[in-house]
Order: structure tokens, then sequence, then C-alpha cells
């Protein structure tokens, strides 16, 4: 009787482990398709737009797509910049995403 008990209770704490094992497993996979799932088109709706940073009332300005309206203005004193970086920012300097605009921002602030 002593026997069968302590199998019932191994077998039962075994069954129990491996349940929340498997739910865990099906929630981390849920999860993981779900971040997939935004991700994959994330890239293809930045991409599509492109950012160009100019100048714009005496500020740096980045601008979307083809947008005459800046989508963000970052206020610095243009005149602290080089001329080459002048001329640059007066053409627009193009990149393909928003992280791309912001290493070159920092590398004409810094």
């Amino acid at each position: 009787m002593v026997i069968d008990r302590k199998i019932f209770f191994t077998l039962l704490t075994s069954a129990t482990f491996s349940g929340v094992l498997v739910i865990c497993t099906l929630a981390q996979n849920i999860r993981n398709e779900k971040i997939s799932a935004r991700t994959t088109n994330e890239p293809v709706a930045l991409e599509s737009v492109g950012y160009i940073l100019r100048e714009y009332e005496n500020n740096l300005a980045i601008f979307r797509g083809e947008s005459e309206s800046p989508y963000k203005i970052i206020r610095v004193n243009l005149n602290l910049l080089s001329d080459y970086d002048r001329e640059m920012l007066c053409e627009g300097i193009e990149a393909d995403s928003e992280s791309e605009i912001n290493r070159i921002i920092e590398d004409l602030t810094s």
C-alpha cells in the first residue's frame, strides 16, 4: 500500500510537471509567432517610406518619403557644422530607416 502511494504521487508529480512544460512551450511558440508576424511587416513599410535629413528654418529636419513638411525637427546650431555638412544638408541626406537617420544626426552633431 505504501509503495502504491509513492508510485501514484511520483506519476502525478511527473504528469503535472510535463503538463506545465507543454503549456509553457505552447505559450512561448504563440508569443514568438506573434512577434515574427509583427516584425516581418514593419521593415517593408519603413523601407518604402524612406527618410531625408535636410536644413529647415535653420534647424535639422527629418522628412518622411516625399513629404514637404518635416516629420521631426531637431534644434541644432547649423553654423557649427562644416561647409561640406551644410552643403549635404541643403541637398538632403537620404536614408532607408530611422535608425540610419539617427546615426547620421549623431555623426553630424558630435
